[in-house]
């Protein structure tokens, strides 16, 4: 087996759109609003956004299934520097859930942001080793 996209789906497909396209500013590959699906190649993978509503009656549900509470997922990104993704993405509208923060037991450095479905986004950047020369 191999690991190719995920799909998150989403309740306000257009905010969902403009969110990872315009605010994230992903690659969109595909995308049909009137159908709320959308496709962002990733690099070595992709992410889909799909309407929930559209995916319950692709499935023959007349209700899709109730939402959970608290969070879903989490969207991981590596990036290089995390605190100048971050400021980028705060000035672009990004909402914030939690600022840049070394995690030692993780060796990374991250920052943490919600999507209009509450998803999260984690960028991070790798630290260095503990035991690593300083530079």
């Amino acid at each position: 087996m191999k690991l190719i996209n995920f799909r998150l789906l989403v309740s306000d497909f257009p905010a969902s759109l403009r969110f990872w396209r315009d605010l994230m500013m992903l690659s969109m590959s595909f995308g049909d609003e009137t159908m709320g699906y959308a496709y962002f190649d990733t690099g070595d993978g992709g992410l889909e956004l799909f309407s929930r509503d559209e995916f319950a009656a692709s499935l023959g549900e007349t209700t899709p299934t109730p939402m959970l509470a608290g969070h879903k997922a989490v969207v991981v990104f590596r990036v290089d520097d995390v605190d100048a993704t971050y400021a980028d993405l705060i000035k672009r509208g990004v909402k914030a859930i939690a600022a840049p923060v070394d995690r030692p037991a993780w060796q990374a450095r991250t920052a943490h942001f919600s999507d209009p479905d509450g998803y999260l986004v984690e960028i991070y950047s790798q630290l260095p080793a503990p035991d690593a020369p300083a530079s």
